[in-house]
């Protein structure tokens, strides 16, 4: 079964880069210059995790082998996958089809959030191929922190189940109802840097907006490309 990325057009991401730049000068205002510390991997029990950065949006990807409880609770709506892809942004915007401007306008204010998930049937590498894919160790203790942050994203039904939404772009991927606000200065790739933060990746989320104030970090960290 093919793993799909969402394809966005370039006239999309440049009104939306465009869009999005006071945003950003707002956030980087209040960015300390403190360099992060030197990403050092897990030993021992390192257990290997992906950030997948593709256009202006970026991912978290874990092996379904190390998803554990309560988070584990998705797995069963994506039977056969290898990996899930976890990616959270504006609702109307992200899941709308065909995005119009008005779409890009409107996620500069202060919205709900939605939780894409998507099933990789190989490694993110393989699958991804197109995309930047980072590899990343985390500490047992670390994994158990984030399984519980992409779990927090989740907004649950009365009965504590993930609430889905609809179907998502890529073949067996679902939208799901999300905590959380999207605006102009927290933005998907805000979420996915705090996600990492809370692994135990040394990561600084503040200021991160666009997708290249993460993945430059990563860079410096000397994390796996």
């Amino acid at each position: 079964m093919p793993d799909q990325m969402p394809c966005y057009a370039v006239t999309r991401r440049t009104l939306l880069d465009a869009c999005l730049a006071a945003g950003t000068l707002q956030a980087l205002a209040g960015c300390g210059s403190t360099s992060p510390p030197t990403y050092q991997e897990a030993q021992g029990d390192g257990v290997r995790i992906f950030m997948i950065a593709a256009g202006w949006h970026t991912e978290i990807a874990l092996s379904i082998n190390t998803v554990q409880e309560p988070l584990r609770a998705v797995a069963p709506d994506f039977p056969g996958a290898q990996y899930l892809s976890f990616g959270w942004g504006e609702r109307n915007y992200y899941m709308a089809r065909a995005p119009t401007a008005g779409d890009a306008m409107s996620a500069l204010f202060p919205g709900p959030a939605v939780l894409l998930v998507t099933p990789l049937y190989s490694s993110p590498r393989e699958s991804r191929a197109s995309s930047q894919v980072f590899e990343l160790s985390l500490s047992t203790a670390g994994l158990d922190r984030l399984s519980n942050y992409l779990w927090a994203a989740f907004e649950k039904s009365g009965d504590g189940t993930p609430r889905r939404l609809a179907a998502g772009p890529a073949p067996g991927s679902a939208f799901y109802a999300a905590t959380g606000t999207y605006s102009a200065s927290y933005t998907c790739n805000t979420w996915t840097a705090e996600g990492l933060r809370v692994g135990g990746v040394p990561v600084t989320p503040a200021g991160v907006v666009f997708v290249d104030q993460l993945t430059d970090q990563l860079r410096s960290l000397g994390a796996h490309r």
